[in-house]
């Protein structure tokens, strides 16, 4: 009687350490996926439409928060916006993906991103083309700009895909691969 317990005692035990396993597994492999995917999870696009709601909620008020009237196609060029320029983003700011916390300074020079080592943000993903894009100060306008170098895959800001040189104002998400950034 004892070693029929017994028995049943270690086959239940192996049962659940197997099924722990493969649990552990399978969250290690989705993690992994999440993190190499172009797309965003759920929780992250949840948390950026959160940050869009708030984001739009002071567009009425420029004077505290002047790189978000620029969000928005229709919101008219005022004083503010001149005032932007004067004290535009210093940094670019990865937020999201492989490179996530990491910032490069803005400068005269443009910064040019992708998976080529001559690029100043070199980003390690397969979906990002070997020259993918370039961040500069536009030299006729003095505003900052993003341009797509034919990439494979394309450049989104504000999730939709540009096709020329587009301007980039602060605050507004870019989207190479699976790295978000934007200016502050």
């Amino acid at each position: 009687m004892l070693t029929e317990l017994t028995f049943a005692i270690l086959k239940y035990g192996f049962l659940i350490l197997l099924w722990v396993f493969v649990w552990l597994a399978v969250r290690s492999l989705h993690r992994d996926i999440e993190a190499l995917s172009p797309r965003k999870s759920r929780a992250h696009r949840r948390a950026e439409r959160r940050a869009r709601k708030a984001a739009s909620a002071p567009a009425t008020a420029p004077a505290t928060h002047p790189g978000t009237t620029q969000m928005p196609i229709s919101a008219p060029a005022s004083a503010p916006a001149s005032a932007s320029e004067s004290t535009g983003p210093a940094l670019l700011v990865v937020i999201d993906g492989p490179l996530a916390g990491s910032s490069v300074p803005l400068s005269d020079e443009p910064i040019t991103l992708g998976r080529s080592a001559s690029n100043t943000v070199v980003m390690n993903d397969e979906f990002v083309s070997s020259h993918h894009a370039r961040v500069y100060r536009d030299p006729s306008s003095g505003e900052w700009a993003i341009e797509d170098l034919g990439s494979t895959n394309g450049t989104a800001v504000n999730q939709r895909r540009i096709s020329e040189p587009t301007v980039l104002p602060a605050r507004v998400p870019v989207r190479i691969g699976a790295t978000t950034f934007e200016l502050r």
